[in-house]
């Protein structure tokens, strides 16, 4: 038997219009191949019944979060009293089910299940609900679900299956970067110094001092405490000096031990030296008292003496800043005393105090800025 082929005509036109309609069933709908992304991306999210109040609202919220990392969501309800790990585990195992989550709610706690029967994993949660609102507990419950499906599905969370028909990659584009931009070097100093000349607000040093009025001379502690005025390097100092050594002066006549106190205030203009020594002229007046316990020889007679004198005074500072709040200074002066006091023995002048006195002092203080 031979086959001949269909001539045109009206039979042929008829049988051409009845294969459009089948030819047109084959090729299927184009929607088909969307889902076929998300096969074997399928998550059974398992409650029991009843649920809790703020099960819904847990629900939408899920399936939100599963849907953004390219996964599908179905729901399985299982009664109260059934076993809750066994059971989601089994669930797990369902074909075409990546994982299994289970919610199980009580009186103020959430037990949560999620089972990846493939990697034979399972894991648990027993979470706490606050007094909140329903909405902000459903969001809590949500979030920890996700984390727990994170850690059940490390492997394929962040791997979403590859589309049917992938383009290929293009070609990468080398783009060379730009120089970097010149970097600006900004040296700071320190905020004490900022401004090394200008006067501390506060400071309290101590030290010791040396007096000397020609042959006469002796050392004493030293006391200084200094304030600013202002901020244009003016300050204020009182510098006491006493309960220092005595100086022995012998005759045949007799003898004299010679004692030297001295307070001075003083008016200072601080200027920056270098980098961090300060220096300041200074001039001031304060008072001078000489204490004198005269021993005479046979024949002559003892005695104790004491004298004050007006004593103003000039000279220099020089301090260096150790530390923002430490320094050590070096001050030099010359006193002159009104009126000069001179001491003899037996009519023969021994010493003269006031022309002038050289007093200089080293001490450590504490400063403020």
């Amino acid at each position: 038997m031979r086959l001949r082929p269909v001539r045109s005509g009206p039979l042929g036109l008829l049988l051409a219009l009845a294969l459009i309609p089948a030819t047109g069933h084959a090729t299927g709908p184009p929607e088909a191949s969307s889902t076929s992304a998300y096969r074997g991306r399928r998550v059974l999210l398992v409650t029991p019944e009843p649920g809790g109040d703020i099960a819904p609202a847990v629900l939408t919220r899920l399936r939100g979060e599963l849907r953004a990392a390219r996964f599908e969501m179905d729901v399985a309800t299982i009664a109260a009293d059934a076993p809750r790990r066994a059971t989601v585990e089994e669930m797990a195992t369902r074909e075409g089910t990546s994982a299994a989550l289970g919610i199980f709610f009580g009186s103020g706690r959430v037990e949560m299940w999620a089972s990846d029967a493939s990697a034979g994993r399972t894991l648990m949660q027993n979470l706490p609900l606050d007094q909140g609102t329903a909405d902000r507990r459903a969001t809590i419950v949500a979030v920890k679900a996700v984390d727990l499906l994170k850690a059940t599905l490390a492997e394929i969370w962040s791997a979403p299956p590859p589309p049917a028909s992938e383009p290929p990659p293009p070609e990468p584009v080398i783009v060379a970067p730009p120089p970097p931009p010149p970097v600006a070097v900004v040296i700071q100093h320190p905020e004490e110094e900022a401004n090394p000349g200008r006067a501390d607000s506060f400071s309290l040093s101590a030290g010791a001092g040396w007096l000397g009025a020609g042959s006469v001379s002796g050392w004493a502690p030293v006391i200084a405490i200094s304030t600013a005025l202002g901020g244009s390097g003016l300050a204020a100092r009182l510098t006491m000096s006493a309960f220092g050594s005595s100086t022995d002066v012998t005759r045949p006549e007799g003898s004299a031990q010679l004692t030297q106190q001295l307070v001075m205030a003083e008016l200072l203009v601080w200027s920056r030296a270098w980098h961090r020594l300060r220096a300041a002229l200074a001039i001031g007046a304060g008072a001078h008292h000489l204490s004198i316990d005269g021993q005479g020889a046979q024949g002559f007679a003892s005695g104790n003496q004491s004298a004050w004198s007006l004593a103003t005074g000039a000279g220099g500072s020089l301090a260096w800043n150790l530390h923002p709040n430490l320094m050590l200074a070096l001050d030099a002066r010359a006193v002159e005393n009104w009126p000069a006091t001179t001491v003899n023995i037996n009519g023969a002048q021994i010493a003269r105090f006031g022309r002038p006195i050289i007093w200089v002092a080293l001490a450590a203080g504490v400063r403020f800025r």
